[in-house]
């Protein structure tokens, strides 16, 4: 495989390099050999992130979701170049020389992913890229990052077989997306499982309505709007609601510090902690987990 670059990763970047031997087995399963991923990752505010080859085995996807970068690709003796801006994908297949670059004065954040597979080209026609035309402008970018997430997340398990077939099927599952992602957008509406997914994954933070406003890709005023048509609630008030449920669950299956647990699910305030669930529950979060106690004797 092309060996991705060796840009220096700050907090907060990843970079997932499948074994060898693992991706030969993609290469040979039958749920993966026609698309399975090689490596990927993501880089944040990517200053002084470059790369060059002039020898490419295999197909590489890069996203921008802040800031923007420059390509150059090189075919058939002839020169594709372009600015890649947020929200546009570049997707480069096999066997073409390249450069790109992060922007200096602006320098990208990017999703990319190297990928191969007897399916791969086929991936490459159903999102009408070639290589003269290699970007394509994402509108709904954020309904994925639910599974762009998950992908990410495997990073802190051992890779297995297992866990390489759940790689290729998320994969899988992410580029016969994209397609559905390119229409244009109405400016009024969201994925509410998306949405409630993000929720769910950041229980542990301290989000804010312009957090899910961006997320959404809407204004504060539109978003609170749409959300609540949709489940009859306010934004906050249901995110609050997601994170005494998972509290509830820490009450029941922890001995933790009523503390800790606040701090688990984005509070630094425990007496604030405990006045929301009180007010919520109609109980206090020790006497929820006594009465809960009893009840399981």
């Amino acid at each position: 495989m092309s060996q991705p670059s060796n840009w220096p990763l700050p907090a907060g970047s990843s970079r997932i390099v499948l074994p060898l031997e693992l991706t030969q087995q993609l290469s040979q399963h039958p749920l993966t050999k026609h698309l399975y991923p090689l490596a990927y990752g993501h880089y944040l505010q990517a200053h002084g992130h470059s790369a060059t080859r002039q020898t490419h085995s295999d197909y590489l996807l890069i996203f921008c979701h802040q800031g923007r970068g420059h390509y150059q690709l090189t075919h058939q003796q002839k020169i594709i170049q372009g600015e890649l801006n947020a929200g546009q994908l570049l997707l480069i297949p096999q066997h073409v020389a390249h450069h790109y670059a992060a922007d200096e004065s602006n320098p990208w954040s990017i999703y990319w992913l190297h990928f191969q597979g007897s399916s791969a080209q086929a991936a490459l026609a159903n999102l009408r890229l070639t290589v003269a035309t290699p970007t394509l402008s994402i509108q709904h970018w954020r309904t994925l990052l639910p599974l762009v997430t998950d992908l990410l997340n495997l990073q802190h398990q051992r890779f297995t077989i297992a866990g390489g077939v759940l790689a290729a099927t998320l994969l899988q599952h992410l580029l016969a997306q994209l397609p559905l992602l390119t229409e244009p957008t109405t400016g009024s509406s969201f994925s509410l499982p998306a949405l409630e997914r993000f929720m769910r994954d950041n229980c542990h933070r301290d989000l804010s309505l312009d957090d899910f406003a961006a997320f959404t890709g809407l204004s504060r005023y539109h978003f609170a709007k749409k959300f609540k048509a949709l489940t009859h609630t306010a934004p906050m008030r249901y995110f609050n609601q997601l994170k005494i449920d998972l509290a509830c669950q820490l009450l029941d299956t922890t001995t933790d510090s009523i503390r800790t647990i606040a701090t688990a699910v984005g509070f630094d305030d425990p007496y604030y902690f405990s006045r929301l669930f009180k007010k919520t529950m109609g109980i206090a979060p020790q006497f929820y987990r006594d009465t809960h106690q009893q009840q399981d004797i």
